[in-house]
């Protein structure tokens, strides 16, 4: 009976911090898409979704819509005939099209990036510390 408070505070407490946690989003689920024309959404009506790639000196493969692709392999009558990093060229009746890995995503070119970094310059040492040696003051005589 004596303890009795103490156990129903600490029942209150996990109840109550239990329930933000089922507020919260889950930072890994992909984000929804509103259909006005995002990447991903062009991605996948343009019926190719690149999902990976895999780049060597020997060889060179990307993962297309779950399928793993060679360099110079086909996939739903289309032609991979370039895998970068970020994107594969695949040649299609239409044409060439590229496939970005992260359609969402905009890479900011050199100018860009300088102009948006901000960058912390060391304050102005003095010239002369000849004289600053250990035991010395420091002042000049």
């Amino acid at each position: 009976m004596r303890h009795m408070p103490i156990l129903i505070a600490a029942v209150c407490m996990v109840a109550a911090s239990a329930a933000p946690a089922q507020a919260l989003r889950d930072p890994t689920r992909p984000a929804a898409t509103s259909g006005k024309g995002t990447g991903a959404a062009n991605a996948e009506r343009s019926g190719w979704v690149l999902q990976s790639v895999l780049i060597s000196p020997e060889r060179r493969y990307a993962i297309i819509n779950g399928e793993v692709v060679p360099l110079g392999g086909s996939i739903a009558g289309a032609e991979l005939i370039a895998v970068t990093a970020e994107r594969v060229t695949l040649r299609t009746s239409q044409g060439l099209r590229d496939v970005h890995l992260f359609p969402d995503v905009v890479r900011l070119g050199a100018d860009e990036r300088n102009a948006t970094v901000k960058r912390m310059v060391a304050p102005n040492a003095p010239k002369d510390t000849k004289d600053q040696g250990s035991g010395s003051s420091g002042m000049k005589k």
